[in-house]
């Protein structure tokens, strides 16, 4: 593997002086360092998701963490931490953790030794430096002593290939918007078989003329559109004749009419994909008694009424891909979260409602 940086840095704006430091003592030792300040230039026009995902994936042989009581506010330092975890190695951890402060930071172990700064640039280059060093030696022995055995083994794998692949491959079934019929007691309407996708979304911006919003790494046609606004999950939905569900409608479709804890049954592990890194492309689990897929885990979704009074927060719910049930189960039908509309979030998409007189 060929890393484009030894180290990248995340840090908050404000902690920029400690960031700079560190940066400063990296490139004294000779360290490839990636500090997004020295790097305007290249990252002048760039979708931030994917700049993100070049500097803190897996190009970057260490990601440091400079965390606080700040970082954990931010919500790109969130995205670079969810980037280190999923390009991580198994068994060669990468993400280096030095704290400002004692501030827990969501999907860090709290059993993983840390480092703290006592205003010692030069300790921490030191320490990075001699960790580096071990790693390339590390990796120098694997590949002497594990070269010759991987190309056979590669030979070996060419020649099944060679003669066991199909003479025509088939290509990966592209889903339109679905409508499927909610009857329920006090209302009819109808509501889109799975959340929408990135190839739907797709569709919708190549008509508008505007571009794509970032999505994740590894993004594929059938995998759940994320990183949508309110006003452009609601766009889609006008131009597709429809709006997005209100939480009533939200919970009745996702229920079934039953009294289950999730959307297909009681049994998270067979109706919900949760636990992850990322999405699953939709229709991955079982559906509910209505035919619809993905309420319960994948991604959260928008839904169009507010969360509060003053009209500050849209309703978001089902859970999402990274959700759990424990300490708190953000996977129950009945559980109410929110986000400001304006937001972007790696784990929240939508999905389209119609009337019935549509």
């Amino acid at each position: 593997m060929r890393f484009t940086y030894d180290v990248a840095i995340s840090f908050a704006e404000e902690d920029d002086d400690i960031a700079a430091q560190i940066a400063a003592a990296l490139h004294k030792r000779g360290v490839r360092c990636y500090y997004y300040k020295e790097q305007e230039a290249e990252g002048w026009g760039a979708y931030i998701l994917h700049l993100a995902y070049i500097s803190y994936g897996k190009y970057s042989r260490y990601v440091l963490l400079i965390t606080s009581h700040i970082y954990v506010e931010k919500y790109w330092s969130g995205i670079e931490v969810q980037i280190a975890q999923m390009t991580s190695r198994p068994g060669a951890p990468r993400i280096l953790q030095l704290r400002l402060d004692n501030t827990p930071v969501p999907g860090l172990s709290q059993h993983v030794v840390y480092q703290e700064w006592r205003n010692n640039p030069e300790e921490i280059a030191v320490l990075l430096q001699q960790k580096i060093g071990v790693q390339e030696a590390l990796e120098r022995r694997y590949r002497t002593r594990y070269g010759m055995i991987s190309l056979i083994a590669l030979l070996f794998m060419s020649m099944i290939w060679l003669f066991s692949r199909p003479v025509i491959d088939e290509p990966e079934i592209i889903l339109e918007v679905k409508p499927v019929l909610i009857t329920s007691p006090t209302d009819t309407f109808y509501i889109s078989e799975t959340e929408v996708t990135v190839w739907q979304y797709e569709q919708f911006c190549k008509v508008q003329g505007i571009d794509l919003p970032p999505q994740l790494p590894s993004v594929s046609p059938n995998k759940p559109i994320v990183n949508i606004t309110w006003e452009e999950a609601l766009a889609f939905c006008r131009w597709k004749k429809g709006r997005l569900p209100t939480e009533e409608e939200w919970a009745y479709a996702a229920s079934g009419g039953l009294d289950v804890k999730y959307s297909g049954g009681n049994n998270v592990a067979k109706v919900a994909i949760i636990n992850r890194k990322k999405p699953a492309s939709v229709m991955s689990r079982q559906a509910n008694v209505f035919g619809v897929y993905d309420m319960t885990g994948n991604v959260a979704e928008w839904c169009s009424g507010w969360s509060d009074s003053s009209a500050t927060w849209k309703a978001v719910r089902g859970g999402s891909y990274h959700s759990s049930i424990r300490p708190v189960n953000e996977l129950l039908i009945n559980y109410h979260s929110k986000e400001l509309p304006g937001n972007r979030k790696p784990d929240i998409g939508f999905r389209v409602a119609w009337d019935k007189s549509n």
